[in-house]
């Protein structure tokens, strides 16, 4: 696990899900999928943000609008995240973040079927 993860903020991640959405995206499209209201200009600082810390990058114009799209993968992040909540949270333990998620949490059958499922097929791994 590297010891700077590339994690988001909230707000970086509500921004990022839309740009990985849609191949590219205009910060006015941002603006209008986000679920919350939010100034355009919010948007744009944190797009800023996220092109400077390399998430995002410009990759086109339309019209006067600068054009972004992802410059990393979700499953990167979502990887990069959950290592580092397991080392702040769980001392690294990956079993104790886990089993705090199942115990703590409103689980369903459907869920704990497919727990069941992916924990069998990687069972059977060599």
């Amino acid at each position: 696990m590297p010891d700077n993860p590339r994690t988001l903020t909230a707000a970086e991640a509500e921004v990022m899900n839309v740009i990985w959405d849609r191949e590219t995206t205009a910060v006015s499209d941002i603006v209008d999928a986000v679920a919350r209201p939010l100034a355009y200009t919010t948007i744009m600082t944190t797009v800023r943000i996220l092109e400077d810390k390399g998430f995002v990058k410009r990759c086109g114009k339309r019209g006067r609008a600068y054009l972004y799209r992802a410059n990393v993968g979700r499953q990167e992040i979502r990887e990069s995240m959950i290592s580092d909540l397991a080392k702040r949270l769980f001392g690294g333990s990956f079993r104790t973040m886990v089993l705090e998620l199942v115990q703590r949490h409103e689980i369903t059958a459907d869920d704990l079927a497919e727990l069941r499922r992916t924990i069998s097929e990687l069972e059977q791994k060599p």
